[in-house]
């Protein structure tokens, strides 16, 4: 194969592998970003059973005040009982007084209601709570597999680099600007050429240009999608397929 060839090929396979590393990496942000959005979701549930639980309690505080005060109303108003003189106002009074009974049996229905959904909102709070505890956990867990992952990406991307910089060494400088003025147009800027068929583009080259790709004297170009052209041999294809 003619000089730098073989070294652009492990050029492309590095670039290929850092523009996946620099992928993943790019898309760790939006990774940690959706693991406390689901937190966030978790706890704002926890908030809401609470102030479900700390709502129905207020309200059994509130009917329970009112309960008391309509007892002590009642009492108020039996102690009054002999001491109306006229019909009339022992007629008002027994109408406040009945008013006094179903405002009781009013306050002491919300009493039950709400100790109900004290207990169906504290059930719910407690499972919200649990919930909210399994995804935190498992978030702490993502969140360090996370930074490991990244560190894991950072140092092969360097060590990539490094390689990268020695193969480029290697490689006459003006194979080097042409594969990287192709690779800045489309990817792969190489393309493996297999019975008169370049693989970058599916397209079939002038008989001609095949013959002289194999005699490999020097680099040609895909008239088609202007890609580098390597003639098939053992171990090419694989490194330059699409």
């Amino acid at each position: 194969m003619l000089e730098g060839l073989a070294q652009l090929i492990e050029l492309q396979s590095l670039d290929d592998a850092m523009t996946k590393a620099e992928g993943e990496l790019a898309k760790l942000p939006e990774a940690r970003n959706a693991c406390t959005a689901r937190c966030e979701v978790a706890a704002a549930r926890v908030e809401e059973a609470k102030a479900r639980v700390a709502g129905a309690e207020g309200a059994q505080r509130a009917a329970e005040t009112e309960l008391q005060d309509q007892e002590a109303l009642l009492a108020r108003l039996e102690n009054q009982q002999h001491q109306v003189k006229s019909n009339d106002a022992y007629t008002a009074l027994l109408r406040e007084m009945e008013e006094a009974k179903q405002a009781i049996s009013v306050a002491e229905t919300q009493i039950l209601e709400a100790m109900d959904t004290i207990e169906s909102a504290g059930s719910a709070l407690a499972s919200v709570e649990s919930e909210a505890a399994r995804l935190s956990e498992h978030a702490r867990g993502e969140e360090r597999d996370l930074d490991a992952r990244e560190k894991q990406l950072l140092v092969r991307a360097e060590t990539m680099s490094g390689q990268r910089q020695a193969i480029r060494d290697h490689v006459p400088p003006e194979l080097v600007a042409q594969y990287e003025r192709i690779a800045k147009r489309c990817r792969p800027a190489l393309a493996l050429v297999v019975k008169e068929i370049c693989q970058g583009c599916r397209m079939n080259i002038p008989p001609q240009l095949y013959i002289e790709l194999m005699n490999v004297d020097e680099v040609h170009e895909c008239p088609n999608c202007r890609r580098i052209l390597i003639p098939e041999s053992p171990g090419t294809h694989a490194k330059t397929r699409a």
